[in-house]
């Protein structure tokens, strides 16, 4: 669904993400894991083009489907996001609009990638609400984003990102703004909602412990570059890079 082949990233000439590349199939999680500052937000964001002031591609592809990303028009790739591909991002209330209710907003997702009613957009909000563990979907639908606790607006951001039946869900560290029992309760939730719509995720996160849970197959960032990808089980028992085994020595035994 996903490949990104030699990808190189810069900031004002400074190369940020370095000759990455990595692949995400049908129905897969992929999880990349890595310190602050190791180009992890910086991967995820360039597949939907947010590159933001001064940054650019400067070398590799990003190809969806077969098609290259990267040197799509602004037209289309405003098509593909939050359609085909959609974005969890790390602080979800910070995401959405203050001064718009969550039910103008949900409405707002919908509209733009086709012909929908209030009623209808409503409907499929109120079902997602109900499978993704929400309370009275009516009192969330009604509320501002900041009356909505973390974990509500997380599950309220997974909500618009599946509204259009998207194929490949990106998440930027979407479990590091919550406690601990809601961070596990948010990773059986994607786990469950990927079985359940056939989805792809691609999740990007310091936390190793949140993509060994995850992830069918784990990447290893250090410095802009993937030091490490493969399955599962070789990455965590079968380390080859020292800083994954660093990675790896950090999580806390009980």
């Amino acid at each position: 669904m996903l490949e990104i082949n030699h990808l190189n990233i810069s900031y004002h000439e400074e190369e940020i993400v370095k000759d990455v590349s990595l692949s995400v199939g049908t129905s897969e999680i992929i999880g990349i894991v890595g310190e602050s500052g190791s180009g992890k937000s910086t991967l995820i964001n360039s597949i939907l083009g947010l590159f933001g002031k001064g940054g650019k591609a400067t070398g590799g592809e990003i190809l969806f489907e077969g098609k290259s990303l990267l040197d799509q028009s602004q037209k289309v790739m405003r098509e593909l996001r939050g359609n085909a591909i959609s974005l969890i991002s790390q602080h979800t209330e910070q995401s959405m609009d203050p001064i718009f209710t969550i039910e103008e907003q949900f409405f707002e997702c919908m509209r733009y990638h086709k012909k929908i009613t209030k009623n209808e957009s409503l409907k499929t909000a109120k079902k997602l609400f109900e499978e993704l563990g929400l309370a009275d979907p009516k009192k969330v639908l009604s509320s501002y984003p900041f009356e909505l606790s973390g974990g509500m607006s997380q599950r309220v951001s997974i909500a618009m990102a599946l509204a259009n039946q998207t194929k490949l869900l990106l998440a930027d560290e979407p479990t590091s703004a919550l406690d601990v029992t809601i961070q596990a309760q948010v990773v059986d939730l994607m786990m469950d909602i990927k079985n359940k719509h056939n989805m792809s995720i691609l999740i990007v996160s310091h936390n190793i412990g949140v993509i060994a849970k995850m992830a069918d197959k784990i990447g290893v960032m250090f410095e802009g570059k993937l030091i490490e990808f493969g399955k599962k089980e070789e990455i965590l028992y079968h380390p080859k890079h020292n800083y994954t085994k660093l990675l790896i020595d950090a999580i806390p035994k009980l």
